[in-house]
């Protein structure tokens, strides 16, 4: 009698662990699911200490390998706040992506919460999380998956600025243009960025080392241009700075112009102007080289 409660006791335990099993099994089934066409967990825009879906194995394939493009639509200005409309779209002429999706996420420079995202439709949602757990995210709905559409598609959201200045504003996002097959093979995966400045460009200070003309300020855009003259208004009247970019480190406060040190003579005086992508200008600094 003992011997058949044991192995009744046995089956048993058999049982339970089977069934939890399957539980379990189910619910990552579940949550593969939910990461093609329910939106993706959090911390998946690419960000800094995130990764995509595609690194972190939720599709397969290199990232803005294929011939499609990912877009944010953001103010390249903003007042504390205020709230802005945000689009992303997808776009791409192959006929073969059939299913969309992004995750989106707003940070400082400091890579900092900024401002609050806001659904406006039934097409995307919000969630919080990320490296920190602090970071809100938007993204697409199930319902905001254009099942079967091709050519493309976008997003519209509110984006509501922070209270006070808080510096240049980076929209982090990643996309998915699928092909709608219900696996996670054949998908591309691309990203984008975004910047959203608190103001126009400044220069506050200048300085020579070597050949290099260093120049600091706040609010410099990705590809913006530097003038310089003996003259009142250098960028009407100046001549563009050639070989110089944005610092790689520091791109939206530290210009680096790599030979215009060497035509500055120490004790000379100029006058320097930034000019960002979008036409807006910096303030005119002066500019005297040491003796």
């Amino acid at each position: 009698m003992l011997k058949k409660d044991q192995v009744k006791l046995v089956c048993l335990i058999i049982f339970i662990v089977g069934f939890i099993a399957v539980l379990l099994s189910d619910n990552r089934v579940t949550q593969t699911a939910r990461a093609f066409s329910s939106g993706p967990p959090d911390g998946h825009t690419g960000a800094p200490g995130e990764l995509t879906c595609s690194a972190s194995g939720c599709h397969t394939g290199t990232v803005n390998s294929g011939p499609g493009r990912l877009i944010v639509e953001a103010p390249s200005v903003y007042e504390p706040g205020q709230t802005y409309q945000i689009t992303v779209k997808h776009m791409t002429n192959d006929s073969s992506r059939r299913r969309w999706g992004f995750q989106l996420t707003a940070l400082t420079t400091s890579n900092d919460p900024a401002g609050t995202l806001a659904s406006v439709s039934g097409l995307t949602q919000t969630l919080t999380g990320g490296p920190r757990g602090d970071r809100q995210y938007i993204e697409h709905s199930i319902a905001g998956t254009f099942q079967g559409q091709t050519g493309g598609c976008m997003w519209t959201f509110n984006w509501t600025a922070p209270s006070t200045d808080v510096g240049p504003v980076v929209f982090y996002a990643a996309g998915n243009q699928a092909n709608n097959d219900s696996n996670n093979t054949g998908d591309q995966i691309y990203t984008t960025t975004a910047v959203a400045f608190s103001g126009p460009p400044e220069i506050d200070s200048a300085s020579v080392s070597g050949k290099k003309l260093f120049v600091e300020g706040k609010n410099f855009a990705n590809g913006a241009t530097l003038y310089m003259c003996q003259c009142n208004n250098p960028a009407t009247d100046g001549s563009r700075v050639k070989k110089a970019s944005n610092d790689n480190e520091n791109p939206f406060s530290l210009f680096v112009a790599k030979k215009a040190g060497k035509s500055i003579e120490r004790g000379q005086t100029v006058q320097l102007q930034l000019k960002n992508p979008d036409g807006t200008l910096s303030n005119v600094f002066t500019f005297t080289r040491p003796q």
